[in-house]
Parts: structure tokens; sequence; C-alpha cells
């Protein structure tokens, strides 16, 4: 880590902070919100450990909150074990693609993904042993050679139909899982463990967010579809403005 540098540590801590609000209101997001700004500062392989370690403190708080369901478990461990496998591939894809084609793919997934969720199709498919792999794997390979990996599982999941409770907590813990992933596959494969002094700016001002998320939650009875449309339009605000940065530079 550098001197001190005011810019650097400000993205961090502004991203980080949305973050843990996004992932406490709705299960997941913090990765959809931090990568997208850290992509512009930071090499892919350096940002995926500081969001992963935020996004697994965070989950693993959660999770003494909301509990996966027992029949759901078979379903998360299909999805853990693809996306182990796939993200690898994701690192070395994402380390030999441009980066300006990685700004832009990123925003473009994760605008296409929250417009999709907002319109709320109903596909009305079941889950499946396939469809779990399938799933998983695709967030394995997005996550590592983009740094977000809830997109496609998220997707899967709103789609099936669950409760949004019961999805939730399903998909809080997939991400939880593949963040720990991430964190040793960018390390091994992306070179050390240079990143973890970020993690002193990044952890206080993510549990800050997610602190911030719990006052809000307590102050106002919110439905879970107000949750999900909040959360979803912060997400295409977000991404939206990234790409018009990219735009005029």
């Amino acid at each position: 880590m550098s001197a001190v540098d005011p810019l650097l540590i400000g993205i961090l801590f502004f991203s980080a902070i949305l973050g843990g609000l996004i992932r406490r209101l709705s299960g997941f997001g913090g990765a959809l919100i931090m990568s997208p700004l850290l992509m512009w500062f930071f090499p892919v392989p350096f940002f995926i450990p500081i969001v992963m370690s935020a996004e697994l403190l965070g989950g693993l708080w959660l999770s003494t909150q909301w509990k996966v369901n027992k029949e759901d478990m078979p379903s998360l461990y299909r999805m853990w074990v693809l996306a182990a496998i796939l993200l690898p591939f994701g690192i070395f894809l994402g380390e030999a693609v441009p980066i300006a084609v990685l700004k832009i793919t990123t925003g473009i997934v994760v605008i296409a993904f929250s417009i999709f969720l907002l319109v709320r199709v109903n596909l009305a498919i079941k889950l499946s042993a396939f469809r779990d792999s399938l799933a998983g794997g695709l967030s394995g390979i997005l996550l590592g050679s983009c740094g977000i990996g809830g997109p496609p599982v998220a997707l899967y999941l709103n789609a099936s139909g669950l409760q949004f409770e019961r999805s939730r907590a399903l998909l809080s813990q997939f991400v939880s899982g593949v963040c720990l992933l991430a964190i040793v596959a960018a390390s091994v494969l992306g070179g050390g463990i240079a990143w973890l002094p970020w993690l002193l700016f990044a952890l206080p001002a993510y549990f800050f967010g997610m602190y911030l998320a719990k006052i809000l939650l307590q102050r106002r009875d919110l439905s879970a579809s107000f949750i999900k449309t909040f959360c979803l339009y912060l997400l295409i605000v977000n991404a939206a403005f990234n790409l018009a940065v990219l735009a005029v530079l």
C-alpha cells in the first residue's frame, strides 16, 4: 500500500458504504456496487479480494439471521461446486481482456440484470440440478472476470418463484461461499496479498453501510417489493454513472 491517497480511500469508503447498505437490504449486490467503481483504480485480481472479504464477513453476520431452508442446501452445494471449478477460468479471462471492455461489459450486465428484475418477467422455472450447476458456473466465470458473481444466481432464483425471504437467504449464502473461493483464487493467481492493508478502510465502511440499512429497516416497515426496487434502481444509477464516465473519457 502506497502513501495515503485521499482519492482512493474516499472512493473505497464510498463504494463500501453503498455495498454494505445494499447487501443488508437485499442479501446481494455489494459487489455490484463496489466492483464497477473500484475497477477504475485497481487491477481486477487486486480489488476482487477486497470486495469479497467485505462480502464474506457481511454474509457471515447475515447468516445468523437468514437461515437457508434444509431443502435448498443441495442446490447451494451444486452452485458452489461449479462456481469453484470455473472461477479460475474467469480470472484468466479478465486478465486477457482489455480493461475498457471489462468496464463496459460489467456496466451492461448490471443494468440488464436490474431491468430484468424490475420488469418482473415471470419465467416460472423450477429448481433442478442442471440449472443449479449452470447458474453457479456462470457466476464463477463472471466473478473471476469482472468481480461480480451474483447476477446469474439471482436471476435464476428470481425466475424460480421462491419466496423473497427464502431466495434472499439462499443467495446470500451462495455469495458468501464464492467470496471465499474468489479471495483464494485471486490471491494465488493474481499475485499475492498486497490488497490486505486496504481492508482497514473497506471493512469499517462496509459494516457502517450495513448499520445504516439496519436503522432504515427498523424505522420503517419496508415491504420486500420496495426493498428490491430500491436496490435495483441504485444498481442502475451506479452502473450508468460508470458507463457515462467511460464514454466521456
